[in-house]
């Protein structure tokens, strides 16, 4: 069977473009490749066009827009997901555009599809308080206990996403001073954070007794479940969702957030380091954002941060001999002819 422009075009998006030009990780590739499963799913059940005999010239705009609004109501996704959707697709036609310049006005069209506003989430962190409190419930004296012990506390020192995480190999660790974990994030880039000596006393044991630090290990998963392959993102939550319930029954005079999920560790991280002075940049650093507009959402949701700034900034300018004002009669005939 021959194929169309479309198969042509879109196989050589996700498997050369995006890859080997645009140097995107895995992680978006997969996101992108979900998007156009459901684009074809869409025009097999909904328009009656099999995947063999979509071409680019069927696809238009209002094809685009009609798609994206089945994903909100047929499939129930969140304005996020339509949102990233929208993304994939919008990256897809710019490519596009300048693979068949014949079709360059129907991409553009599609290149105008506005973006769904959606309300902005508070950010959810944790305490101090409640944070010491999960990381008192691991058993440290099983080994699954001192593990998932680890895991947290690596996760938190470092501020990294779930999936750098995951991708920790044991030669990203440097136990000697200064004590450093090389995480992988966005786009592959690479960066180095510190972590705190009792986060590196937990690795440097955690790994002497999985045999980690063996020259042989250099490229194995630093976590790994029962059956040595890395963790999953499900599987790092469950940990955490774990002594979150164990810290609410042990302290049930604390208030606990419903949940506890891996980003919010981050987000915990980041807050943290927010409240102790820590200036921004270093902070964005640590988390590996591109911008600090992106870190500024800390910024934002710090209340305490804003208290304080506003309270250095406040100069007592009310003395004991300023008039009250309703007892500026000039002032209320001034007012009232005004309001005429």
């Amino acid at each position: 069977m021959k194929q169309t422009d479309f198969a042509r075009t879109l196989t050589r998006f996700l498997s050369d473009y995006l890859p080997s030009q645009r140097n995107v990780s895995t992680n978006t590739i997969k996101s992108y490749r979900d998007t156009f499963k459901q684009v074809l799913m869409y025009f097999d059940l909904e328009l009656n066009i099999k995947p063999e005999h979509l071409t680019i010239g069927k696809i238009k705009k209002e094809n685009i827009r009609d798609f994206l609004l089945w994903l909100e109501k047929h499939r129930k996704v969140s304005i996020n997901t339509r949102n990233q959707r929208l993304a994939a697709i919008h990256s897809f036609y710019r490519y596009t555009q300048s693979e068949h310049p014949e079709n360059i006005f129907e991409c553009q069209r599609i290149l105008g599809i506005p973006f769904k506003k959606r309300e902005k989430k508070t950010i959810e962190f944790l305490s101090l308080e409640c944070l010491k409190y999960i990381l008192e419930q691991p058993d440290t004296s099983k080994k699954r206990g001192r593990r998932d012990l680890t895991i947290m506390a690596t996760l938190y020192d470092t501020g990294a996403r779930v999936q750098e995480l995951i991708d920790i190999k044991t030669r990203d660790v440097r136990l000697t001073q200064p004590s450093t974990i090389t995480l992988t994030g966005k786009g592959n880039k690479r960066r180095s954070v510190p972590i705190m000596e009792k986060t590196r006393a937990l690795l440097e044991n955690y790994m002497i007794e999985n045999r980690l630090s063996d020259n042989g290990n250099q490229d194995h998963p630093l976590f790994y479940n029962s059956n040595r392959r890395p963790f999953t993102r499900p599987g790092i939550t469950y940990i955490l969702e774990k002594y979150l319930k164990q810290a609410k029954e042990a302290h049930s005079e604390i208030v606990f957030s419903e949940r506890f999920h891996p980003h919010m560790v981050r987000h915990t991280k980041a807050m943290h380091l927010l409240e102790a002075g820590v200036n921004l940049i270093y902070i964005r650093d640590l988390l590996g954002h591109v911008n600090v507009t992106t870190t500024e959402i800390y910024l934002r949701a710090n209340s305490e941060t804003k208290r304080k700034a506003l309270e250095a900034a406040y100069m007592e300018v009310v003395t004991q001999d300023t008039p009250v004002w309703d007892e500026d009669t000039d002032l209320l005939k001034w007012l009232q002819d005004f309001c005429r």
